[in-house]
């Protein structure tokens, strides 16, 4: 779901969808390393690895399409979960949206039915994993989100949106202990970040 909110991001800042050394760089945050590639006149294929999990990128420039499918290397290809980034010229919109291949885990009712929807690079339809990130490039483990967007997963959710673990609330922000990121609303983000030192640590937030 973190893919899908930076991809929106970037479509937002940039105005055009990320290209493949985007991603490259944000899988490697992630943990993620790149095993093969397949690079055609108009189409290109990464493939990429963590451990027991696979992500392969599919990049069409000239239909302006982004494709990421996220699988489990030991299961069912048909249990992972679609990224799919595309430019819809019949509504004049760019669409980002999550397909789960089967049932969602337990404690979660949706990772996004209603897709980010951008109009003239404006979001008219957030969803529930539709943020924002901060300085995504130094840091990965805070997600600012957008106030209504935070407010939904405080108040209703509770569960992380990158592990599905539950979720300890902070002051002003969640927090997940499985995967160490945090979240916070974009009006909070300042009050948050200062109650963190810079430097590098566990539990620190470097910028």
């Amino acid at each position: 779901m973190a893919l899908a909110g930076w991809i929106g991001e970037h479509l937002v800042i940039r105005k055009a969808l990320p290209k493949p050394s985007f991603v490259d760089r944000a899988l490697k945050k992630l943990g993620f390393s790149l095993v093969g590639e397949d690079i055609g006149d108009d189409e290109y294929s990464y493939f990429f690895k963590r451990k027991d999990i696979g992500i392969s990128a599919f990049f069409e420039p000239s239909n302006d399409l982004l494709f990421l499918q996220i699988y489990p290397l030991k299961k069912r290809l048909s249990s992972g979960v679609s990224v799919r980034a595309q430019y819809i010229e019949f509504y004049d919109q760019f669409v980002v949206s999550i397909e789960p291949a089967q049932k969602l885990p337990p404690g979660i009712r949706s990772l996004g039915i209603n897709p980010f929807i951008l109009e003239d690079y404006y979001p008219v339809s957030t969803p529930y994993w539709g943020m924002v990130h901060e300085d995504w490039e130094n840091d990965l483990k805070m997600l600012v989100m957008r106030d209504e967007i935070f407010e939904e997963l405080e108040r209703n959710e509770y569960r992380c949106p990158i592990c599905f673990s539950e979720l300890s609330v902070e002051d002003g922000y969640l927090k997940c202990h499985t995967c160490g990121f945090l979240y916070t609303a974009e009006s909070e983000f300042e009050n948050v970040i200062s109650k963190f030192s810079l430097g590098i640590g566990e539990e620190e937030i470097i910028f």
